[in-house]
């Protein structure tokens, strides 16, 4: 995500846009400035608009439950899926309130007939576009050529593995691990030939089922010409919360918990060679930064995230029912509850007194390290002492 909005500053840059940085540097300013005033100030949008476009999925993750059906909840089902009438006025309004970019979600978006028209509308209202998938159907090359002109600035895949078998496994469905690879290939090849520069990021969930392919990953997608590999750790969260007993048990098991810390300390290493030689493995593959990394390690051990959340102001988040929630994190927790864009739009509710209460509600939360809103937390106020603190001493061996 970072680097996406980092190329499209450039890019406008390069366009005679030469506002674009200060405006963006602004809306930084201004969005510490709202979460202190505990109200957004004009120019503050959030910088990460999430919209989940369907919660219905193509496979079975160990890690979710949006397969099994909402139906289980009891909850409601497909034919509350916000129209795309609708899902246009929720990302007009996003554009409203100075969103810098948006991410599409799920589910799997593509399952989705209208997602094309939902990416090219977004780029029309001026922001960045995201989208995160499981590469399932985009070994289809002809799909991922229309993706690609579409407009979509970064494109996220899922990988969990450097394996079929541990893939495959927390997937929940055979071949994923292989279609994944040619979605991969696909958007390498494509983006060349019709000369978009869409970014390819993978994301890999951490948890017990893949620390030790975690290294050996990265090298594989250094051979994959991907721009990127964000790495997050599980979350006990999924669908309305975390049951155990309806999923695999993600956790890092207290005998791996060695083997973990040494692939972080591995990632960091790597990570730092970025900082030396420049076109290295790490410049071209890691991601996260590198105060995220060095916080792996506390998100296993069950401490709180240390520094202030910004959900709510940084972020804001639509379900695919239509629901507000201030981060994605919420959503997962809380499917089918809140407000709801067809009773109060977006440009409304950013500065209603149903919004200052939620923001209210969550002010204090440091319940999750989840990868978007922990980077975004980390941008807005800036790495925690300890961090700080262990970068100088490292820099001084």
């Amino acid at each position: 995500m970072r680097d996406s909005y980092i190329s499209y500053l450039k890019q406008s840059v390069k366009n005679g846009q030469y506002s674009a940085p200060f405006r963006r540097a602004y809306q930084v300013m201004a969005l510490k400035a709202s979460r202190k005033l505990s109200a957004p100030l004009p120019g503050a949008g959030p910088l990460h608009g999430s919209i989940t476009v369907t919660y219905r999925c193509n496979l079975k993750c160990g890690m979710c439950y949006l397969w099994k059906g909402p139906s289980q909840y009891g909850l409601k089902g497909i034919g509350e899926e916000l129209s795309t009438e609708e899902m246009k006025k929720v990302i007009d309004d996003f554009a409203a309130i100075g969103t810098a970019g948006i991410g599409f979600t799920g589910g799997e978006p593509m399952l989705r007939t209208d997602m094309l028209d939902l990416i090219t509308h977004t780029k029309k209202r001026g922001m960045i576009t995201h989208m995160s998938c499981n590469g399932f159907l985009t070994a289809n090359k002809e799909l991922c050529k229309k993706i690609i002109e579409s407009g979509l600035d970064a494109i996220g895949f899922s990988l969990d593995g450097v394996s079929a078998e541990t893939h495959d496994k927390v997937r929940g469905r055979d071949g994923s691990y292989d279609r994944v690879l040619k979605s991969i290939d696909n958007f390498v090849e494509l983006r060349k030939e019709l000369g978009r520069d869409v970014k390819i990021i993978v994301v890999c969930v951490v948890s017990n089922y893949n620390v030790n392919e975690l290294v050996d990953l990265i090298a594989l997608l250094k051979t994959k010409n991907v721009d990127h590999i964000s790495f997050m750790p599980f979350h006990d969260i999924g669908l309305l919360g975390f049951k155990p007993e309806n999923s695999m048990d993600f956790r890092i098991k207290e005998r791996n918990l060695e083997k973990l810390n040494e692939a972080i300390d591995k990632i960091i290493e790597l990570k730092k060679v970025d900082k030396v030689i420049e076109n290295s493995m790490a410049d071209k593959v890691i991601e996260n930064s590198m105060a995220y990394l060095k916080l792996f390690k506390d998100c296993f051990a069950n401490k709180k995230w240390p520094t202030p959340c910004y959900a709510g102001y940084g972020t804001l988040a639509i379900g695919a029912w239509g629901h507000i929630y201030p981060c994605f994190p919420r959503m997962e927790a809380e499917v089918g509850k809140g407000p709801n864009v067809r009773n109060i739009s977006i440009k409304e509710f950013w500065t209603s007194q149903q919004a200052k209460k939620m923001r209210g509600e969550i002010k204090e939360c440091r319940e999750c390290y989840w990868n978007n809103q922990a980077e975004i937390n980390l941008l807005l106020h800036g790495a925690p002492k300890e961090v700080k603190d262990k970068e100088a001493v490292l820099a001084k061996t």
